[in-house]
């Protein structure tokens, strides 16, 4: 499985480091907000979404409408998972500010475990997206892992959003737009050989991909879901997770915001027509069915 680190992550570098690479990528007006003097820091560093490497999680349980966002130390696990199997979508990833003017692209890879007859598979997957600043990609449910088996200790899941501003990487990344990324990794109930490439080659792409100098890691982010009853642990049951890409941890307050079910959105409280200023990620955790599709019945004919 591979390592991602905070260090990584564009917020992690000096106001220096971070100004020269908006300078290098044609950014100039945003390299203001990280260079010293009037106007400069003071003018926002700490506010730019994409300069924050930390994270906040809240959970959304099924449901429609108008939903409160709880926070994650209120869920309670549910056990009867234990020996399931889920599937992990991506319904929603909202882009309040990234670094670059106009339209980016952003690759966000995925990292996870699979035990199948005890043996234990690595998993990566990758996507990419587009979105503007205050915009969402046009993505809903969009499959990551299908058919994840649920061990004792719950599930492993690890991401990171790259910002890539290279063009040459295009028709590298293209590859993620063919039917085997589109439909999510779907895993058996024994090991899987063909499995193993299609990881490789994801995690190859990303690694690729981010050693060029304009396209830079913004965030990353591990998110544990177990059973355990500790303060400290993010509980696993069906619903959506939410992934905030924020180092406000220690004043977040989730009853300042509302779930929009229908909307698929985010939104302040009293305020549903605003959106926040943050970047967030909303992962889906679901049944999965494997069952075989019913044969398709025969046409009968009057004799």
């Amino acid at each position: 499985m591979p390592d991602f680190y905070r260090e990584d992550s564009l917020g992690s570098h000096s106001p220096e480091q971070i100004a020269a690479y908006l300078i290098e990528i044609g950014d100039e007006d945003e390299a203001q907000y990280f260079i010293g003097g009037a106007g400069g820091q003071a003018a926002g560093y700490f506010d730019r979404c994409y300069a924050q490497t930390g994270m906040v999680i809240g959970f959304i349980p099924p449901g429609n409408g108008a939903q409160d966002v709880i926070g994650i130390s209120a869920v309670q696990a549910d056990e009867s998972l234990i020996g399931k199997r889920i599937k992990m979508t991506l319904d929603k990833f909202f882009v309040a500010n990234y670094p670059g003017s106009g339209v980016h692209t952003i690759l966000c890879e995925f990292a996870g475990k699979n035990q199948a007859l005890g043996e234990t598979e690595e998993l990566s997957f990758a996507l990419r997206f587009q979105a503007r600043d205050n915009s969402s990609p046009s993505i809903a449910g969009a499959p990551i892992f299908m058919g994840l088996y649920v061990g004792p200790d719950g599930i492993s899941f690890k991401g990171r959003t790259v910002n890539v501003m290279n063009t040459i990487d295009d028709a590298v990344l293209a590859t993620l737009d063919s039917p085997a990324f589109k439909s999510g990794l779907t895993l058996l109930h024994t090991a899987q050989p063909a499995l193993k490439p299609l990881t490789v080659l994801a995690t190859s792409l990303v690694t690729n991909v981010i050693k060029r100098k304009s396209n830079k890691q913004v965030h990353e982010f591990v998110l544990g879901l177990d059973f355990a009853g500790s303060a400290t642990s993010a509980r696993l049951r069906h619903g959506s997770y939410v992934v905030v890409q924020t180092d406000d941890a220690n004043g977040w307050d989730w009853s300042k915001y509302k779930w929009n079910a229908d909307g698929m959105a985010l939104h302040p409280v009293g305020d549903p027509a605003n959106t926040p200023d943050f970047n967030y990620m909303v992962f889906g955790v679901s049944p999965f069915s494997d069952a075989a599709p019913l044969p398709a019945k025969a046409s009968s004919r009057a004799k």
